[in-house]
């Protein structure tokens, strides 16, 4: 362990003497801002207690807080790099399907937790991407030269020249990968150039006790008492460049990693997050709104409610499927209650509304200014769009698709795996040297395709998809086994019976029958199987949605970037943010607690001895180690107690949304003070319309981090990596 004191650049000098000498502001600032555009806000920021230049955050030609946030899995999660040799700091609830890869019920990782002991200890993750960032170039002068604005195939021209600026970038700056992002729904484009590593592996994860303490009771809610963070590290190629999976690689050496500050952040201290916030809609309309709290959270909360009340039936039943379904699990409950609470916190704050209120302003701005755009017609196009999907209730449609075809249904993904295979035996001329290539791939695949497959969990799943699908789809659909089915007044009763028939008729419902398929893999037993001509019938009726929303989907598309450039044009003097898109951004804060009802006030931080008030032996997610409890009472805290003890989490105002779990959550001098892990109920309706006063960021504090690591873990090779700063 490198401990450090704090010393200070002559930028961060000059930071400093502009926050001693400015004016005081205490209030966030709503946004996730471009990492790219940070002058535009430092002044703020350092007002706020920033004591770093716009060039220490981001920097092209030099070391910058950039070069330490990782992307991980090409858009989901976010991370940081906390040490010179390529230690990755993110959540527990990122990791879980990685640690679950390397999970059996003898072998619980989840349940017991992991610390390699060594570098070569260290367990590889198939498929694990992690990406940093090298620079962002505002392209929009040369994709919009090249693009006539009111032409018909503006998006198609758009996609085609924004992956020709990549391939461009690529071919030149070998090793790179590039991709160009729209921002302000096709107003401005910029240029994102990362390196992508593709050598990523599991290095440390707490037990669930730790990890997922509260589990969904506490989801979403303030006060949480949840380390929820694991690491990982970077790998490259001997010569430092990024390399698939070997023996031969070595540890990534970042061009900055984050110090780690010992002293923590009080209330009203100055707080910034660095990630990958993946989606919001803050320039959306009243209308898309309106959709996702009458039409998405009613769906969701019946049918995904459904779908996580058999799988957590199976998970307490049997061990080995505890196992495989908990990443399945986690992720169902982890969005089902944000789109119902979302619901909620759309009525309770009035969002619909607000939003109307807001296209008026622009209708009457548009009058005024005498406008060329007709904002009634553009808002008429995009009203158009939702009363389409309401009317023929697509939404449900839809989305009971999706389930069946992709995910969580586990079938449909399977028999998505053997499609160049199905492609080749119904070709008109099937090609036996192809045919044999591909099963000879789907047998070596074949332990991998049912790793997680529960066929017991996977029928009931199927079976509420199914029974949701039949409830909307149109009497004039036409396919006889649905139209069969939807005969029947019972769907509840008879459904389980026929999708166990057709199981237990299916190639593609256990390795053992697709295995017998591959033996002789004839066009003639696919035509045969129940599961894939419904797949067929699925796939076909989701292509006809597509092709009927299509015309309306460029008309909203249209709409929208219209719509978009009006709330831009109306308030010129504003300094705007574009909507989250998995790019990086920061935002900026301080810790502050909340008040979510009427005679009540959150504090800004949980401790230790919380955990303890929280424990219950018979439930799972509030039960502690044994091991923690020996540490408690000890009173073995080692450095990483204040005052009052061992601060498990803390809470500020910075804006954040999905994505952004793992961002690190820094101090004013840009040392880690936590990880970012969650958002509060109570202003769910963030991705709409950012509540000052209430929407809150849920962090673990990093001196919970280390005292896990060093004093739980004994991994002190880790800590020894660290540079700590006291």
């Amino acid at each position: 362990m490198q401990v450090t004191k704090i010393s200070f650049t002559r930028a961060t000098m000059c930071a400093v003497c502009l926050m001693l000498f400015a004016p005081k502001v205490c209030k966030a600032d709503e946004g996730m801002w471009l990492i790219s555009l940070v002058k535009q806000n430092v002044e703020q920021m350092q007002r706020m207690g920033l004591q770093l230049s716009a060039e220490d955050i981001y920097s092209i030609n030099s070391s910058s807080l950039k070069d330490a946030v990782v992307m991980l899995d090409d858009g989901g999660c976010s991370a940081e790099i906390i040490s010179p040799y390529g230690l990755v700091l993110t959540n527990h609830h990122c990791a879980v399907s990685d640690i679950q890869y390397h999970s059996t019920a003898s072998n619980n990782l989840l349940h017991d937790g992991f610390w390699a002991t060594s570098h070569s200890h260290e367990l590889p993750i198939p498929g694990k991407t992690a990406l940093i960032l090298q620079r962002v170039e505002d392209v929009t002068q040369r994709i919009l030269t090249e693009v006539d604005y009111n032409a018909p195939d503006y998006f198609l021209r758009i996609q085609e020249l924004g992956e020709r600026v990549s391939a461009e970038v690529e071919k030149r700056e070998k090793g790179t990968y590039a991709m160009v992002v729209p921002m302000y729904s096709y107003n401005r484009f910029y240029l994102f150039v990362y390196h992508r590593f593709t050598d990523v592996r599991l290095v440390g994860a707490p037990p669930s006790s730790i990890g997922n303490f509260g589990g969904d009771v506490d989801n979403w809610r303030w006060p949480r008492h949840t380390g929820d963070f694991a690491l990982y590290r970077i790998y490259t190629s001997p010569n430092g460049k990024p390399a698939e999976y070997s023996k031969r690689n070595v540890p990534y050496k970042p061009r900055h990693y984050f110090p780690i500050s010992l002293t923590g952040v009080g209330e009203d201290d100055f707080t910034m997050v660095v990630g990958y916030p993946g989606s919001t809609y803050r320039h959306s309309t009243s209308y898309h709104a309106l959709n996702e709290r009458d039409e998405v959270a009613p769906w969701v909360d019946e049918v995904w409610g459904s779908f996580i009340a058999s799988i957590k039936e199976a998970m307490q039943a049997d061990p080995e499927a505890k196992v495989l379904l908990t990443d399945k699990h986690d992720m169902l409950v982890n969005f089902w209650q944000k789109d119902t609470y979302q619901a909620q916190s759309m009525h309770r704050f009035d969002v619909v509304s607000r939003l109307k209120a807001r296209e008026d302003s622009l209708l009457a701005w548009g009058k005024n200014t005498q406008n060329e755009t007709d904002y009634a017609q553009v808002l008429n196009d995009i009203e158009n769009y939702y009363s389409m999907l309401r009317h023929k209730s697509y939404e449900p449609i839809f989305r009971s698709l999706g389930s069946l075809v992709h995910w969580p249904v586990e079938v449909g993904s399977i028999i998505y795996e053997l499609y160049d295979l199905i492609m080749e035996l119904v070709a008109d001329k099937p090609s036996k040297r192809k045919i044999r290539r591909e099963v000879k791939r789907v047998r070596t695949e074949l332990p991998e395709l049912f790793k997680s497959f529960n066929a017991e969990v996977d029928k009931k799943l199927y079976s509420a998809a199914l029974i949701s699908l039949l409830r909307h789809l149109p009497e004039s659909y036409d396919n006889p086994i649905l139209n069969e089915l939807m005969k029947n007044d019972y769907p509840e009763m008879l459904m389980p019976i026929v999708v166990d028939y057709f199981y237990e008729r299916s190639y593609f419902s256990s390795p053992e029958s697709l295995s017998k398929f591959l033996d002789n893999p004839v066009a003639d037993s696919l035509y045969s199987d129940p599961l894939f001509m419904l797949h067929i019938s699925y796939e076909s009726q989701l292509a006809e949605i597509y092709d009927e929303l299509e015309p309306l989907s460029d008309y909203l598309q249209r709409a929208m970037r219209d719509y978009t450039k009006g709330l831009l044009s109306m308030n010129p003097e504003k300094l705007h943010y574009p909507d989250a898109n998995s790019t990086m951004r920061f935002s900026y804060g301080k810790v502050v607690g909340y008040t979510p009802r009427d005679g009540m006030r959150f504090n800004t931080h949980t401790y230790l001895k919380g955990k303890f008030e929280k424990e219950n032996p018979e439930v799972e997610v509030f039960r502690i180690s044994p091991l923690e409890k020996m540490l408690w009472e000890a009173a073995s805290f080692g450095a990483y107690a204040d005052s009052v003890g061992v601060p498990i989490c803390f809470i500020t105002d910075n804006d954040i949304t999905n994505g952004n779990s793992g961002s690190p959550v820094l101090n004013a001098q840009g040392h880690l003070v936590g990880v970012a892990f969650d958002g509060n109920y109570e202003a769910m309706a963030c991705d709409f319309m950012y509540e000052p006063h209430m929407q809150r960021t849920i962090v673990t504090d990093i001196r919970y981090v280390l005292f896990v690591i060093d004093k739980f873990a004994n991994a002190q090779w880790l800590i020894d990596e660290m540079t700590i700063v006291e």
